[in-house]
């Protein structure tokens, strides 16, 4: 497969390839992609961890209408109620 890179992340991997952290492009791409499986893996199970949480405190009766909600978000970041016009 050939990649067109960005002349920022050209010049990002090179600066990896020039520390004699990496020797080539490729390994340098490899590791990022590691990374962001990682993070991309960390974060779902974080976000179904807090879906479960949320369920749970539910079915004890401890949410919150999600009208209540809703206001308290709108007033917080001042979005009206119905859109104007």
């Amino acid at each position: 497969m050939a990649i067109t890179l960005s002349s920022e992340i050209e010049k990002m991997v090179n600066e990896h390839i020039q520390s004699g952290a990496y020797s080539n492009a490729d390994d340098v791409l490899r590791d990022a992609m590691e990374v962001l499986s990682e993070v991309d893996g960390r974060e779902r199970r974080e976000t179904q961890e807090a879906i479960e949480r949320a369920i749970e405190q539910s079915r004890r009766g401890e949410g919150r209408p999600a009208e209540e909600v809703l206001d308290e978000m709108r007033a917080k970041y001042g979005i009206p109620r119905h859109p104007p016009g």
